[in-house]
């Protein structure tokens, strides 16, 4: 996994993404085995980049192919 750079990288504009939180937890969607894997890195209902000290920040992320 790459760690967060703060902002929305170049490349996962567009796509999904694996996420790790700084609490140490794989980032799960709670939307159901319909939806697609990851979470949406932008757009409606897509990640929030910055760091504000949370658990509950990206740490690292993966896009997925």
């Amino acid at each position: 996994m790459t760690p967060n750079p703060g902002h929305l990288p170049a490349e996962a504009i567009g796509r999904r993404v694996r996420v790790r939180l700084a609490n140490g937890r794989i980032g799960r969607s709670d939307a159901g085995a319909s939806s697609p894997p990851g979470w949406a890195a932008d757009g409606r209902g897509g990640c929030r980049w910055t760091r504000t000290g949370s658990d509950f920040d990206i740490a690292e992320y993966e896009v997925i192919k």
